[in-house]
């Protein structure tokens, strides 16, 4: 790394921790729509008739919502074309999932950004998709957590990472494959942040935090850290072609994933499963 680009990333380190500080972790990627939407749903009584006025306002996220709720994930014998109808079928998880999975994969196709750009927010909306279904084949089948808070959380686990490509465009002498130390750093924290602006749980806070350890601390019963820490492990084992090895990862035989002597073909029963959520939240 240049002198000149040494020099870049220590003064955008220090602003990320400025803004982490301040809680100044607005996402410009994010129409204002989606922010309103969480915090909304943030509440302790949810106003159902204010979540559909909020999605009622952007044409966008209606037929983004509409279309999810018709999906072969969750769709009923009815289709649904009401808005309110909508939320009701899905549930406020889902819906929340939905209108996050609208606006990351926006952000990806914004005609505004460089080739470059695009195929790294490109990377990030894939992951998000990949982690989200996932952490709720991993909670459905093996926890009983609910599986579409467990959706919703691998779908927000990838918010830090895009706060700092964001933030990273407005330092021009930066390559973003420099960032990558930077991401692994802050990424984590970031994400927590966003998801405490929004009112989210403090278990799916708690499990954007410990996003990347590889065993988490053991709680009475199976936590939304453990799954998503568990969907990471896999797929990231998917990803490289390496051979998972269960015994490596106590945390995947809590959850009955593997067993001590096979952490072979994870998941691979449930490949249908975790093809037809992707495939839902792609649109």
């Amino acid at each position: 790394m240049s002198a000149e680009a040494m020099q870049a990333a220590a003064g955008f380190v220090q602003q990320l921790a400025g803004d982490l500080n301040r809680g100044d972790l607005e996402l410009p990627m994010f129409p204002d729509s989606v922010v309103r939407i969480q915090r909304a749903f943030g509440v302790e009584e949810v106003d159902i008739d204010e979540i559909v006025r909020i999605i009622s306002s952007d044409p966008a996220i209606v037929a983004r919502v509409l279309q999810l709720s018709n999906s072969a994930a969750i769709r009923g014998a009815v289709e649904i074309t009401e808005v309110r109808q909508a939320v009701i079928r899905m549930g406020n998880k889902l819906v929340q999932s939905s209108v996050v999975a609208f606006a990351l994969r926006q952000a990806e196709k914004s005609a505004e950004l460089s080739e470059e750009s695009r195929t790294v927010l490109k990377s990030i909306w894939e992951e998000s998709v990949e982690l989200a279904a996932r952490c709720y084949v991993i909670a459905k089948h093996y926890t009983r957590l609910n599986a579409d808070e467990a959706l919703l959380t691998g779908l927000l686990s990838v918010l830090g990472r895009l706060y700092i490509f964001s933030k990273s465009q407005e330092f021009g002498t930066i390559d973003y494959s420099e960032l990558e130390p930077i991401l692994a750093d802050w990424h984590p924290a970031i994400s927590k942040a966003i998801a405490e602006s929004w009112d989210m749980s403090e278990e799916l806070v708690n499990a954007l935090e410990t996003q990347l350890e590889t065993n988490p601390p053991l709680q009475e019963s199976a936590s939304l850290a453990e799954v998503l820490c568990a969907a990471r492990l896999i797929l990231q084992h998917s990803l490289s072609g390496d051979p998972l090895d269960a015994q490596e990862y106590p945390l995947l035989q809590r959850l009955c994933i593997a067993t001590h002597d096979d952490g072979s073909g994870m998941l691979d029963d449930h490949a249908a499963a975790i093809d037809e959520i992707r495939q839902g939240l792609r649109g």
